[in-house]
């Protein structure tokens, strides 16, 4: 069999490419014996890895293209979009399998659900006042409502549904893309919906040969507003105050504002507190393994890679409530984990604290954790998981 991967994008293709998501199914294909490669758009770049293609947007439109690769299916990133439904159009003409990928959590439409879109919108402008905040919600649901539903909901319904299955990364996500996908298009179409989460590297595991310490990390583009860098800086301040031992390493870039803060700390505190920049994904696996708990205090994410790589390695993860982050809400589930009531510094701090207390009390048994998420996330077992779904659709086809 020969499954390739693809995303329509001009990524970078080098080795760290095959790291995450599109590449690293293409990699977990691989590892259970199935013959794979990953498509990404041209031009080519400086250190593109062998198991490279690089296509026009001409070529992924091409029924003959499609043909002339001789593959049985694609696992092809479209994130739910319209745009892509030509290059979806054109594999299934050529007999190709498609599957869809999205790492969204289906929060744009009130399709989906009313009050998970209103809660979402709100929840998008966390930096907005208040009465902004509620204003905007109002001001943008006439839209969402009716002229959003034809222009944009409708057809991108019909796009989700033009290949044989679109794979949403949680399970909350899925729920969500059912419900939008059955109101537009039908019940029957909502059936192509599934839930398969985007993999994590294999190297993220348990490690019975490294200590868990009372260490909390936290991973982060600090320079983004999603981030939300001020609400980590006031939760690490409250456990460092309540919390005599716990130390804290920060990985990503180091911004002005994580200096500043970092040169006003005390000196029993600064030195339980390390920035240590951007690292390699191998170093990161590394501080999971040690670490006992992630703490996350972005507002919003997609599938959210580090959270699922951290209880890989048996970390448990500490994060806020939101309808944006229902990737934490489900690495946090097998008790692996907690979620803050509130994204305020005292409920997030009082979470932490909760979470590390577990730890000291032996509630948290990282080999067990580790052995349950990696059977569901590292690339081989994700891979597996695909091929159930293509076998289907090849069966048909034969069959048919």
């Amino acid at each position: 069999m020969r499954i390739y991967t693809a995303a329509p994008r001009n990524f970078i293709g080098t080795r760290m490419h095959f790291d995450r998501e599109s590449g690293l199914t293409s990699r977990g294909f691989q590892s259970i014996g199935i013959n794979s490669k990953c498509i990404l758009l041209t031009p080519s770049l400086e250190g593109d890895h062998p198991s490279l293609i690089r296509a026009t947007v001409q070529n992924l439109q091409d029924i003959v293209w499609w043909k002339s690769l001789n593959i049985d299916a694609v696992v092809i990133y479209t994130w739910g979009s319209v745009q892509y439904r030509p290059m979806v159009d054109a594999a299934k003409s050529a007999g190709v399998a498609v599957l869809q990928v999205t790492d969204h959590q289906g929060v744009s439409s009130p399709l989906a659900g009313l009050k998970t879109h209103l809660m979402a919108d709100y929840y998008h402008c966390w930096y907005y006042p208040l009465w902004k905040r509620v204003l905007r919600t109002i001001c943008k649901l006439p839209i969402s409502c009716t002229w959003r539903l034809f222009a944009r909901d409708w057809r991108n319904a019909h796009a989700m549904t033009a290949g044989d299955f679109f794979l949403a990364s949680t399970p909350e996500a899925a729920r969500r893309f059912r419900i939008f996908v059955a109101r537009l298009v039908g019940k029957h179409a909502a059936e192509k919906v599934r839930f398969t989460p985007i993999p994590v590297n294999f190297h993220f595991r348990f490690n019975p040969d490294v200590q868990k310490l009372p260490e909390v990390v936290a991973v982060g583009r600090w320079d983004s507003l999603q981030k939300r860098t001020p609400l980590l800086i006031e939760t690490i301040n409250l456990a460092l105050i309540k919390h005599g031992t716990v130390r804290f390493r920060i990985f990503g870039n180091v911004n002005p504002q994580l200096l500043e803060w970092w040169g006003r700390l005390r000196a029993d505190h600064s030195e339980r507190v390390c920035l240590e920049g951007v690292t390699s994904n191998k170093a990161l696996a590394r501080a999971y393994q040690r670490a006992q708990v992630m703490l996350v205090s972005s507002a919003y994410e997609g599938c959210h890679n580090a959270s699922a790589e951290a209880v890989c390695c048996g970390t448990t993860v500490v994060a806020c409530r939101s309808p944006f982050l229902s990737a934490l809400e489900w690495h946090t589930s097998m008790n692996t984990g907690r979620l803050a009531c509130t994204s305020s510094p005292e409920s997030l701090s009082e979470a932490l604290l909760a979470e590390l207390a577990a730890w000291a009390n032996g509630e948290r048994d990282p080999a067990l954790s580790s052995a349950q998420w990696t059977e569901r996330l590292h690339p081989d077992r994700v891979a597996q998981e695909m091929c159930k779904l293509i076998s289907r659709v090849r069966g048909h086809s034969d069959a048919v």
